[in-house]
């Protein structure tokens, strides 16, 4: 005896017939600008670009992240040390990101001159951060202390409020960030991380040029 599908071809008996199922279909296919990569297995890539100093430029860098669904952790655009270029650091850490893949559609957009994948030992990375602090005349001397144990300072003084600047390492910032909770944190405001090649090259990362 034989099953039939619908449209009249036999399968053995005993066989079942099964719609496939969305999850299936997504280990066959695949979502659009993502890469299989299971879950757990991401990893940090610091991107940095030079780009053209022109209307839109920028923006074509962004919409490509999106397209491709990076998952930014950060994004700082600032002046280089070329005149008419920006400087562009990006921070993802994505497991749906296909990183080469990413790094040639970057490649093609418009105006962008000079990609430089920055591994974590061959870089300097730092962070900026304001941070504002409840304070009292009681804990003013307290805060202030505090923050000289990481390498902070004090760039403005009220009645009420402190607020801080410090410069370092992301994991730097958020332990004094942890640490000033016990005052009550009105406002934080960080830059981002921003990186480098270190010594006089960048022989020893992977770089990519028009």
């Amino acid at each position: 005896m034989t099953n039939e599908t619908r449209s009249g071809a036999p399968h053995p008996a005993g066989a079942v017939n099964r719609a496939p199922t969305k999850d299936s279909v997504n280990r066959v296919v695949g979502r659009s600008g993502q890469s299989n990569a299971p879950q757990g297995t991401e990893h940090a890539y610091t991107l940095v670009m030079l780009v053209n100093d022109r209307p839109g430029a920028v923006d074509r860098v962004i919409n490509m992240l999106r397209r491709r669904r990076a998952s930014m952790q950060a994004l700082v655009v600032g002046r280089s040390e070329l005149p008419d270029v920006v400087r562009i650091t990006v921070n993802v850490n994505d497991s749906e990101v296909e990183f080469d893949h990413l790094l040639e559609q970057l490649r093609k957009v418009i105006d962008v001159r000079h990609i430089v994948n920055l591994s974590a030992g061959k870089a300097v990375a730092r962070e900026l951060a304001l941070v504002k602090v409840n304070s009292t005349a009681e804990t003013c001397s307290e805060i202030i202390e505090l923050a000289h144990l990481f390498g902070a300072h004090a760039v403005d003084v009220t009645g009420e409020t402190i607020t801080l600047e410090v410069t370092g390492s992301e994991e730097k910032v958020e332990k004094l960030v942890s640490q000033l909770q016990t005052y009550g944190i009105r406002e934080v405001a960080r830059t981002g991380r921003v990186a480098m090649t270190r010594g006089t090259g960048d022989n020893e990362v992977k770089k990519i040029e028009d």
